[in-house]
């Protein structure tokens, strides 16, 4: 059977993932275990990819902290611009015996978009006959244009100062979707209502309602002027939604309406909003002479544009010594297609032999969705280890592996949604001089622990476990120092069970030491 998983079904996958997490359908927390030394510390071993492995994970994990929407962003490879450059052009057919510049034969693999130094991302429309690049591009207008040095760009969207921090590293750049069409990426926040309808007979402001599958924390403030409701300023934009709806309760009035828009408050709306506003959807970008034919007339050969579209038209260039076909130039891009042939001909003239290739653009025209137009097939997950007021988050000692854990559940089976969670039995002891971190402390119950974490304010005691059992009126041993009848005050489970969810990322990593005036930004990288 021969078959090819394309290049934008891997987007779409991740595409899926990254809504799961930015919509709740699923939950995800970031899972830290480990305080076992490696052979080597500097070179951690490769992670195993089987159920013995992830179980030992499980016992040694210390805590979780859930990933939410603003942890989460698509990526795409990054390219930066640099005078002297060949860039690729956008083709939407490169195959092995059509290759790119760069030498690519899948448009995914071509270095057709580049990101400038003012973190401004481009796409490469037509690179000059393969020329240099030698004049950066600054315009972040919405229509393709054309610099001195040939090149013709077209300006996608400008990464903002929080996904800089987040998620820009030296290999990939953020990537996101501006919508209120939830055919496309769902990112869910509510970015603003407009007025349809300003209704009549308010005399106090209205009550802003607004509804949809999101996480119900959306809202506004309507203002009114001559009893009718003149705009809505979002207060809150809530996150998860797909759709919403917005009605007007109260004020003394009737029928006023609105549209409620959907966005990603990440991005930089006002720019990007723009470009995806203005694309046109199939439009020819070039035309590719294939054949240069001969005993053609300038005056005499006409170009023709078949197709699903409209509007398009072109018109031919003849080298007059030979009578052959140098150039071909779109002069109305037309819209609408999703393919197009070109027909060369000729009426007095005895020209034969020329042929020529249209390039179209993508659907929806570019840079009406960045994240499928530049192959945003990779998942980027950026959480920061800084809150402890509730001590969930392990301080004072190391750890060194970290998973990504989906639905993980508290000891009732309740899939667990809060923001952190300690996978420890807590006891509470008379005297903390007699445990130290990583001490192993063993039960009459047959039970297994790793002292990692000693509150001494509290006389808490924080243990990992080999096996868990373990109860209040356990008598317990501190293998390590030789000291037993060992008895415990008060016991508190873990929050959560780590024998659940699934472990979907193992990543190890050198040691990692909490400490309360410091905080850890760990990044990871999901490939689809």
């Amino acid at each position: 059977m021969a078959l090819v998983l394309r290049r934008l079904g891997r987007v779409e996958l991740a595409r899926t993932f990254h809504r799961d997490v930015r919509n709740n359908n699923d939950y995800f927390h970031f899972a830290v275990g480990r305080t076992e030394a490696w052979t080597d510390e500097t070179s951690p071993e490769l992670p195993i990819d089987n159920d013995s492995y992830v179980s030992n994970f499980r016992r040694s994990m210390m805590f979780t902290q859930r990933i939410d929407s603003a942890d989460v962003c698509l990526l795409a490879k990054r390219t930066n611009w640099q005078t002297g450059t060949v860039y690729d052009e956008y083709d939407d057919a490169y195959t092995s015996t059509n290759q790119s510049y760069s030498g690519a034969s899948n448009l995914a693999d071509a270095n057709f978009f580049i990101m400038t130094d003012e973190f401004k991302v481009y796409k490469c429309i037509s690179n000059n006959k393969n020329g240099t690049s030698t004049v950066k591009p600054t315009s972040t207008g919405t229509s393709v244009f054309e610099l001195s040095d040939n090149y013709n760009w077209k300006f996608m969207f400008q990464i903002s100062a929080s996904d800089q921090n987040k998620f820009l590293d030296a290999d990939y750049i953020p990537v996101r979707k501006l919508t209120g069409n939830p055919t496309h990426d769902v990112t869910g926040e509510v970015d603003s209502i407009t007025i349809t309808a300003g209704g009549t007979g308010y005399t106090s402001v209205p009550t802003v309602v607004i509804q949809g599958d999101g996480d119900g924390l959306a809202s506004g403030t309507a203002t009114i002027s001559g009893g009718a409701v003149t705009g809505v300023t979002i207060t809150a934009s809530g996150s998860g939604y797909s759709f919403a709806f917005v009605t007007f309760t109260g004020g003394g009035g009737s029928n006023a309406a609105g549209t409620v828009n959907l966005g990603d408050a990440d991005a930089l709306p006002t720019l990007q909003s723009a470009v995806e506003g203005a694309a046109v959807n199939g439009t020819l970008d070039r035309v590719i002479v294939t054949a240069a034919g001969q005993d053609y007339a300038a005056s005499d050969v006409q170009v023709t544009v078949e197709g699903d579209g409209t509007g398009a038209e072109a018109s031919a260039y003849v080298n007059a010594a030979t009578g052959s076909l140098t150039k071909i130039r779109v002069t109305n891009p037309g819209s609408g297609y999703s393919y197009a042939d070109i027909k060369i001909t000729n009426t007095a003239a005895p020209g034969t032999g020329a042929t020529a290739r249209a390039i179209v653009s993508p659907q929806g025209g570019h840079g009406s969705n960045a994240v499928r137009e530049l192959f945003a097939h990779n998942v980027g997950v950026t959480v920061s280890f800084s809150d402890n007021d509730n001590r969930d988050l392990i301080l004072g000692n190391d750890f060194r592996q970290i998973a990504l854990i989906k639905n993980v559940k508290t000891p009732a089976g309740v899939t667990y949604t809060t923001n952190t969670a300690t996978t420890c039995h807590i006891i509470n002891v008379a005297t903390v001089a007699d445990y130290a971190v990583d001490d192993i402390i063993t039960t009459d119950d047959g039970g297994s622990f790793t002292v990692i974490q000693i509150d001494t304010t509290n006389k808490n005691i924080y243990l990992t476990s080999t096996n868990p059992a373990i109860t209040v009126n356990s008598t317990l041993t501190n293998t390590t120092q030789s000291k037993s009848s060992l008895s415990i005050n008060s016991l508190t489970d873990p929050e959560v069970d780590n024998a659940t969810g699934e472990v979907i990322y193992l990543d190890n990593r050198s040691p990692i030491i909490r400490s309360a005036d410091q905080v850890e930004q760990i990044k990871a990288l999901i490939r689809f």
